[in-house]
């Protein structure tokens, strides 16, 4: 078995191999989280019928563990706290500990009323006490079954139970997935399965009615107990693996007395532990005050899926940022100040809105270098820089020594070539405003550029020429504008997306005058499109160029043209 999860009132366990992580929401309303080490029992889940035995015995020391080791989260000192308020949650930490044992006694009482007395109190209300032995053995044990289950309904719709419950839904959830139908009821949940056993157990050792004297009513019954548990621990974990509908719907009968359909509280609970369970190596105490991270990352995980915007390479870029560290240092911070967490969910809540993560910081990353873009540029993508790595490539193979970029924008594209290769490289563009932003991007990553403001060639030196010319120009057809992602249609400038009818207006203006200001045997570069690759090449190989190439991106769309001059 890979993990288990234990629902608790405030909050969810899960044990994975000798990790245990428990998520709560403490008495102040926030997010807390702990764990520890335990000698893992695992291995066993892969022998039959053993595997049931340790699942319920070792199940039941977990849960008991994993609700103490709740109480003690809740109830971590500070240094900070007053001596009469540490005195306060000392006391109350002592009580749930009274709580948790007055519970098993009340429960001991209250079934052996309950289960051994009210059930035979029935009968004999309706039946002659003096029938057939076999026939009152199966009518107690019909009316305990009864009684069990409808107390299990009443306290499905208590609202002391309802937290427990959406905890538990959370958890199945996630072991049974999240877009499948019924996806809340995994039939091997710890709380069905329990439940499982208590109704078949207590049917059937009523049903049987062993007399013989206590010590071997004792051994038989407790027998047929173990024996039940391995039983439904192997159904249910059939059900579960075989996924057939009709057993999954039979096993619906309990399951939803023990579940409720969690909220986004619960669910968010839920990714707090497996981030701290799955990312770090041990348990610490975290300050007061401070956030954990693994719970900055639930909350802000949830944010942005809420609005379909999530990428994980987002809101690492996003936490980065704002901590000063990179990608990889963030992986070892444990925790964020309120400062921090409230920057952070501050700029989530706006890429959540659809703005890029280029305009809420004014700058982004690309190819290693850093870019100060606005509204007047379009934010170089990260598909980009595969155009920009296929360009190297030729530079290196071929020692090519020069490079003009048409529609340059913010500059990435020249800066980049002109940081990891020799060439001299020339940029141009008609907007005067980009050409500021990329003449000011240059200096900052060191490097020397010729801009000039031209509508494409226009301007440009009669009689000078290129190895390469490359170009990321407006592909997007004018009538489909409208219909972009918001994060593209408000906050990119229409200028750079707008390419006429079709889409290819810009390469045929491009390809049609580029010999002229290309070397012999120069080289075209373009980024293209969805499903535009073809067209542009036929327009290349109208105008004679060679060699037609397409290189896909990281999804598989063909994204990068290029050819050779025929000369």
């Amino acid at each position: 078995m890979d993990k288990i999860i234990f629902p608790l009132s405030n909050g969810i366990a899960i044990n994975k191999d000798d990790k245990l992580a428990v998520g709560i929401i403490g008495h102040d309303g926030n997010k807390k989280v702990g764990g520890k080490k335990f000698k893992t029992l695992h291995s066993f889940f892969s022998f039959p019928l053993i595997r049931a035995l340790v699942y319920f015995f070792y199940g039941i020391y977990l849960y008991i563990s994993s609700f103490l080791l709740s109480l003690k989260i809740d109830n971590l000192d500070d240094e900070n706290i007053n001596k009469s308020y540490k005195k306060a949650k000392k006391v109350n930490f002592i009580s749930s500990y009274i709580l948790l044992i007055a519970t098993f006694i009340f429960m001991f009482i209250f079934g052996y009323l309950f289960l051994g007395i009210l059930p035979r109190y029935i009968y004999n209300c309706i039946f002659d006490p003096y029938r057939d032995y076999y026939f009152v053995s199966v009518m107690i044990a019909l009316f305990r079954f009864i009684l069990i289950y409808l107390s299990f309904l009443i306290l499905r719709f208590c609202p002391f139970m309802q937290s427990l419950y959406s905890f538990n839904g959370a958890g199945n959830c996630d072991m049974n997935g999240e877009d499948k139908k019924k996806s809340e009821f995994y039939p091997l949940n710890f709380l069905n399965y329990l439940l499982n056993i208590f109704l078949i157990s207590v049917f059937v050792i009523s049903l049987i009615a062993i007399n013989i004297n206590w010590i071997a009513n004792f051994f038989i019954n407790l027998s047929i107990f173990l024996l039940i548990d391995i039983l439904v621990y192997e159904g249910l974990k059939f059900v579960s693996n075989k996924k057939i509908s009709f057993l999954n719907d039979l096993t619906f009968i309990t399951n939803w007395l023990v579940i409720v359909r969690p909220n986004t509280t619960h669910k968010e609970v839920l990714m707090t532990t497996k981030i701290e369970l799955e990312n770090y190596q041990d348990f610490q105490t975290f300050e007061n005050g401070r956030i954990p991270m693994s719970s900055l990352y639930a909350e802000m995980q949830t944010k942005l899926k809420l609005s379909e915007r999530f990428e994980q390479s987002d809101l690492d870029w996003i936490i980065a940022t704002f901590l000063n560290k990179s990608r990889a240092e963030i992986k070892l911070v444990r925790s964020v100040s309120q400062k921090e967490y409230r920057d952070i969910s501050r700029a989530c809540s706006r890429r959540a809105k659809g703005e890029p993560l280029s305009n809420i910081f004014g700058f982004v990353e690309f190819y290693g270098l850093k870019f100060d873009v606005n509204k007047k540029v379009l934010s170089p993508r990260i598909e980009t820089e595969i155009l920009v790595e296929e360009a190297l490539k030729k530079i290196k193979e071929n020692d090519l020594k020069s490079v003009l970029d048409l529609c340059t924008g913010s500059g990435a594209i020249a800066i980049s070539i002109a940081k990891y290769s020799s060439c001299n490289v020339s940029a141009s563009d008609i907007s005067k405003q980009a050409l500021s932003l990329a003449q000011n991007n240059a200096t900052k990553n060191n490097v020397n550029i010729d801009f000039f403001q031209a509508d494409l060639f226009s301007g440009l030196k009669k009689h000078k020429k290129y190895d390469i010319i490359i170009s990321n120009p407006p592909y997007i057809k004018s009538g489909d504008i409208e219909k972009l992602d918001i994060e593209v249609k408000k906050y990119d400038p229409k200028l750079a997306l707008d390419g006429g009818e079709d889409g290819l207006e810009f390469y045929r203006r491009i390809i049609s005058h580029a010999e002229k200001f290309l070397n012999k045997k120069g080289w075209i570069f373009f980024e293209v499109g969805k499903g535009q690759a073809g067209a542009v090449i036929e327009i290349l190989q109208k105008y004679k160029f060679q060699d037609c190439q397409k290189v896909k991106d990281y999804n598989k769309i063909e994204r990068v043209v290029y050819g050779r001059i025929d000369k």
